[in-house]
């Protein structure tokens, strides 16, 4: 289902008995701290049938029927925080995997969830509240939308990384520690980690132990949840019994621009030049994304796209460019 049509909520049609509210929290909690820093809330999903083993089996073969088992990402889940999401061992057996999660030692990922009409309707009702609890129109914001959810066996390890989404996890079953940093701690994520993950490299962000002592430790039990702005460094391990955990993630517009400034900022320090980061001044902000917009897609095509068709659309110019002055070259006598 496509951003499109869950902003269209009132067009979701599900037999599903949710909550009356699903999150329990001071309205007052969003609207300071939404994307600024990171909290904890409250909510009425623990024990909900949706994320029981069997059914979470159920919507792994459902994601495989449709031709995605690209949304299904299982790795070895005992792994060291440091390691990079690349390198992890997969593991190609996901639905035994779910299906034996105690014992698998597994982690797996189900992405965009709401390709179901259950997930669906649960993801639309998520949405109405944090508008309500944030005060913000995030439908007319949003560029990109997906429900995930996460399935770890016990003391799993989920390795530490950044993400270009904002974040809204649901703790539903078993326990886990999350450990996240300041994502404006410039000793902990700097300008160049954060400029060349919006060029594409996923995995540029690195741990460092001497950090760690700046983590803020949130002990994730069902029925709590946890808020991470953009770029929020962050890992986690489970506790000693099985986890389930949803995430809502969403792209906001004006996040989405600023990542061309980072961008911009990328080719500025490769030419040697030490750029100006995003916020510093009004007037290079605007020229930065006035300039990389017009090389970005209108309607991008994926999630991937959204971010860093501008930077895929310069790649291919520059290997163009780089080609014709080859064969300039060879036609030199």
């Amino acid at each position: 289902m496509s951003v499109d049509n869950l902003l269209e909520h009132s067009s979701i049609k599900s037999d599903l008995k949710l909550p009356e509210q699903i999150i329990q929290s001071d309205p007052s909690n969003f609207q300071e701290n939404f994307n600024r820093s990171h909290f904890m809330f409250s909510h009425n999903l623990a024990g909900h049938p949706l994320f029981e083993i069997p059914r979470l089996v159920e919507l792994a073969n459902t994601i495989l029927s449709q031709g995605r088992k690209n949304k299904i990402q299982s790795y070895v889940s005992k792994v060291p925080v440091q390691q990079k999401w690349d390198h992890r061992p997969e593991i190609k057996q996901m639905i035994e995997a779910i299906a034996h999660i105690g014992e698998s030692d597994s982690w797996v990922m189900l992405e965009d969830v709401q390709t179901d009409p259950e997930y669906a309707a649960l993801l639309d009702q998520i949405i109405t509240e944090l508008e309500i609890l944030t005060g913000k129109p995030l439908r007319k914001e949003m560029t990109w939308l997906g429900a995930y959810i996460f399935i770890g066996s016990p003391n799993s390890i989920t390795p530490y990384h950044i993400d270009s989404e904002l974040n809204f996890l649901f703790q539903i079953q078993g326990e886990k520690d999350m450990s996240l940093f300041n994502q404006n701690d410039r000793s902990v994520l700097s300008e160049e980690e954060i400029e060349k993950f919006y060029m594409g490299d996923l995995t540029v962000a690195n741990y460092r132990e001497e950090n760690q002592n700046k983590a803020s430790i949130y002990h994730l039990q069902p029925g709590k949840g946890l808020h991470h702005p953009i770029l929020a460094p962050h890992w986690a391990k489970n506790g000693n019994n099985v986890s389930v955990a949803l995430s809502i993630l969403f792209y906001l517009r004006p996040y989405d621009l600023k990542a061309r400034i980072y961008q911009v900022n990328n080719y500025l320090r490769k030419l040697g030049l030490e750029p100006t980061p995003p916020g510093k001044s009004a007037l290079r902000d605007w020229v930065k994304v006035f300039a990389l917009g017009l090389l970005s897609d209108r309607h991008p095509k994926s999630k991937f796209t959204i971010l860093r068709s501008g930077v895929l659309r310069f790649k291919s110019i520059e290997r163009k460019l780089r080609q014709f002055q080859h064969a300039v070259r060879s036609l030199k006598p």
